[in-house]
This record gives C-alpha cells, structure tokens and sequence, in this order.
C-alpha cells in the first residue's frame, strides 16, 4: 500500500494510503493512529481518474494544514503500519 502522505498534530497521527480496488481503480483510505489506543481505518474516496486523486489529495493536504496538521516523517522502528514511508 503506498502511503500517500503523514501528517502530525500532537500525538495523533494521519496516513494516507492508496489500495488496489477489485475490479479496477484504488481506494484513498485514512488510518489514524493515536497513542494507547486501536488504529481506526476509514475508507475516504474511490477513484478511477488520477486527475481525480491529485486533485483530492491537494484539498486534503489543505484541510490538514489549515486544521494544524505538520508533515511526519514515518518512524525508524515501528509495526507495518507505522513503519511505511511516504511514496
């Protein structure tokens, strides 16, 4: 899964990751990962179009730094999930 971008506030930590859908196409999905608790997944857009995405993840990229959001680079060690580095 190619981690899209990482964003920090805080603790709190947001990954972006692009999925093969079945059938065509990929799936933009958000993890957020907080400190003592469960990582929560959410499914955020499908897209068939690259022009689609970029655009997506230019808003996106937006929002998060208007909402305080600071670009993370992935930990040295960590699990699978916490491990992967921006593509």
């Amino acid at each position: 899964m190619p981690v899209i971008f990482r964003y920090r506030r805080d603790e709190d930590v947001r990954i972006y990751d692009l999925r093969v859908v079945e059938g065509g196409g990929t799936a933009l999905w958000r993890i957020t990962v907080r400190p003592g608790q469960s990582d929560v997944e959410i499914k955020e857009d499908d897209f068939t179009s690259v022009e689609m995405a970029l655009r997506y993840f230019e808003e996106v990229e937006r929002s998060l730094i208007a909402g305080g959001w600071k670009e993370a680079a992935a930990p040295a060690t960590a699990g699978p999930l916490r491990g992967r580095t921006r593509s």
